[in-house]
């Protein structure tokens, strides 16, 4: 068993360094030279994002006509009362 670890452990140093070394890095582009790459357009962090500013309150009426429920258009009786 000892025999195997110092075998081992005398080859495998020669045997990773036999024949031509690859160059580094084995894929991709040099890393001391410049490569070209599309600019970064800026593009703020809050853009499309809904403003929830406080604003004036619109008027009580104006409220109330926008939620009432719709009317259908019925006319009034002769004592000036909607029917029922």
């Amino acid at each position: 068993m000892l025999v195997r670890v110092l075998i081992a452990a005398l080859l495998v140093p020669t045997l990773t360094a036999w024949g031509e070394a690859p160059t580094w890095p084995v894929s991709g582009p040099m890393p001391d030279r410049p490569v070209s790459v599309r600019e970064q357009s800026y593009a703020p962090v809050n853009a499309g994002a809904k403003s929830y500013r406080p604003v004036e309150p619109m008027p009580w009426g104006d409220i109330n006509r926008r939620v009432a429920p719709k009317q259908p258009d019925a006319k009034p009786n002769s004592q000036g009362h909607d029917a029922h």
